[in-house]
């Protein structure tokens, strides 16, 4: 906290409050820019999570299949 305020008055002395205002408006940019990526990401996030419930669901629904033809060895192998 000590260094926040030094660095602020240290700013208002050498640039009064153009330089304060300057940084505002970079900040600003900079918040919008982070905040557009991010909803980037978070779409792209959401359909990789959309393709991966897609091929559990595929593999699921294959191994249920493989178990309905050969049937579940492992219930007949318990009894060796």
């Amino acid at each position: 906290m000590l260094i926040a305020i030094i660095i602020f008055v240290t700013v208002v002395l050498w640039g009064g409050g153009e330089r304060i205002r300057w940084l505002g408006e970079k900040s600003e940019e900079a918040g919008k820019v982070i905040k557009e990526k991010s909803e980037e990401l978070g779409d792209k996030a959401d359909t990789i999570k959309q393709e991966i419930e897609e091929k559990k669901e595929k593999v699921e629904k294959t191994v249920r299949k493989i178990k309905g033809i050969f049937g579940d060895r492992e219930d007949s192998n318990k009894g060796r």
